[in-house]
């Protein structure tokens, strides 16, 4: 016996999915860990920072903002800004401001400066450093989006020069609208891991956004903490991965690995060669787990018992098979040699051409046809179909073609014929059999064609245009279903040249590998194709094409035709009259 070569053993494969079961288990309780642990923080800075710049953003007062940033969006600042820089002196800045008006004058005809825009700045500033301190938040600062672009206003963390700078775009925040309000943004910045949440000030009477109120909270350190824990957890998950490989990998070994081993062993040798095997070679090993492989070991054990047993019957089996099939080939010679074969079936007799044939899906079949000189001017064909296959339905077949036959040799019509052999069919029929039967009788000299059909398929007809035609005749009941079953006769007037083509339902009901059924229109497409050639040609080409179309599927019914081709009277006989 040759096995295939093993790709790997049991125990590695075990081995590996033991560490994948492991892997997936470590994997996934570190992501849980992680992701409860993410969550929860992130929760708390959330909030955090939310109530700070919601706070932030409800003290700030939006026209001092908006006076502050007018006045240093003026040219007269920037001109004093960059000299500022030039010099390096923030005081340029300072005092350049201390000349302008709070906003809380600037209303007012006090000549004197009295506030200034200076105390405004220091104002907010102050206002910023005690959001910080309050909320323990790292930065608190003021920004507004212009065209695009953001500006600086105030940053608690800023000297003068910050003011009017403009703010590096943020990946994170291109999506944002300009003034538009941020949720807590988590994202790496050039000062490090930053928590940023933004809410717009807005005019009390206008609603517009004057400026934005930005809050920040340094994440350096939480990330950092993040990313340690998690190296934490990976190390000490990885001790126990291994620990827990290492001692289910001994148990694995010693409860499954060692015992399968044994049994695959034993087993193998039990089917290493072909011989006469007896009850001393059934495996006997130590193995009493009360398991899966405790299972597996007795029912080995049962297996190769069956085996012996099974081998023994096999060979008396084997004996009568071949028996059954000796006796099998013998009915089929038998069958065979009933049906009539040898064509040209009437050599000396010129009015008819005469061709059949008959092709069983088992050894024996149910389907048969027949043809004989009733006397010198009248010529009975037909076929026939029993309802079931193989043996039974051969015993039946010949019985009721010996029946059929004999009652047509003692005279009368096809419907008489086919009513005498129901009933004598029908008498002791314990089988429940039946046989579907068309029976026609041809007058050799007058082309009449008297026919009966029960419960047969529909015969076709060539008439003089060379065409092939469906008849669609009046059908009576199957021969030995019941025994007053009537029949009728009709006729049908055939010409020189004419034809007529019967079969059994093994031709339209032959099927494909597809399930797909031969069918009518192919058999009437076949018959026409094929018009042109004698009853020979026909039937061998009908058979082709039915082949063709099931292309190697299981033949399931028997495949029976039978055809006919009416020549005219012979030169002896009374001249046919005109109809």
């Amino acid at each position: 016996m040759l096995w295939r070569k093993r790709k790997g053993s049991l125990q590695v494969k075990l081995y590996f999915l033991i560490v994948a079961i492991i892997l997936t288990i470590t994997v996934g309780l570190l992501s849980i860990e992680t992701y409860f642990f993410n969550r929860r923080v992130n929760r708390e800075f959330n909030e955090r920072i939310v109530t700070a710049v919601t706070a932030f953003r409800d003290t700030i007062i939006p026209d001092i903002v908006t006076h502050f940033r007018d006045a240093v969006g003026t040219p007269e600042y920037q001109e004093v800004r960059r000299c500022a820089l030039a010099a390096g002196d923030e005081s340029i800045l300072a005092d350049w401001m201390k000349q302008q008006r709070s906003w809380l004058l600037e209303d007012t005809m006090d000549p004197e400066p009295g506030f200034t825009l200076l105390d405004d700045y220091e104002m907010l500033v102050a206002e910023m450093q005690r959001i910080s301190d309050y909320f323990k938040v790292d930065g608190v600062y003021l920004q507004v989006d212009i065209d695009g672009a953001t500006y600086n206003i105030i940053d608690k963390d800023e000297n003068l020069f910050y003011i009017g700078t403009v703010e590096p775009p943020i990946e994170e925040f291109e999506d944002y609208e300009d003034n538009a309000p941020i949720p807590p943004t988590i994202y790496r910045s050039e000062y490090g891991w930053l928590c940023t949440a933004i809410e717009p000030v807005s005019d009390y009477l206008t609603d517009e956004p004057v400026c934005l109120a930005c809050v920040d909270i340094d994440m350096t350190t939480v990330m950092r903490d993040r990313f340690s824990l998690l190296l934490q957890s990976i190390a000490l998950v990885a001790a126990l991965t291994v620990a827990a490989i290492v001692v289910s990998s001994a148990i694995l070994r010693r409860m499954v690995v060692v015992p399968l081993k044994s049994l695959s062993k034993a087993a193998t040798g039990f089917a290493a060669e072909e011989r006469n095997y007896t009850p001393e070679d059934v495996i006997s090993l130590d193995i009493r787990a009360n398991d899966e492989i405790g299972d597996l070991y007795r029912e080995i054990q049962s297996m190769e018992k069956r085996i012996i047993a099974n081998t023994e019957r096999l060979k008396t089996v084997t004996a009568e098979r071949e028996r059954v099939s000796t006796e099998l080939r013998t009915a089929t010679q038998i069958q065979v040699s009933m049906l009539p074969s040898g064509f040209p079936a009437f050599p000396d007799r010129s009015e008819f051409q005469l061709y059949a044939s008959m092709n069983p899906a088992k050894e024996v079949g149910g389907d048969f046809y027949d043809f004989f000189l009733v006397d010198h001017q009248h010529l009975a064909f037909l076929i026939a179909d029993v309802s079931d296959k193989g043996v039974p339905a051969a015993l039946f077949m010949m019985s009721a073609k010996i029946i059929i036959s004999e009652r047509t040799r003692a005279g009368g019509s096809p419907a008489e014929i086919l009513a005498s052999a129901n009933a004598t069919l029908c008498r002791n029929n314990k089988s429940k059999m039946f046989v579907t039967v068309w029976l026609g009788i041809l007058d050799l000299d007058t082309g009449l064609l008297t026919c009966s059909n029960a419960g047969h398929e529909y015969p076709a007809v060539r008439g003089q245009d060379g065409v092939f035609r469906v008849l669609k005749d009046k059908h009576g009941l199957m021969v030995g279903a019941m025994p007053r079953a009537k029949y009728s006769d009709y006729e049908i007037q055939i010409y020189p040249g004419d034809a007529i083509f019967v079969y059994t339902d093994g031709v339209p009901e032959a099927n494909n590998a597809e399930g797909g059924f031969y069918g009518m229109e192919r058999l009437d497409a076949a018959l026409n194709r094929l018009a042109d050639r004698d009853p020979a040609g026909i039937l061998m080409g009908v058979k082709e094409d039915v082949d063709a179309f099931a292309a190697g599927a299981k033949q399931f019914d028997d495949v029976t035709m039978l055809c006919v081709e009416y020549k005219g009277p012979s030169a002896s006989s009374q001249i046919r009259k005109e109809p």
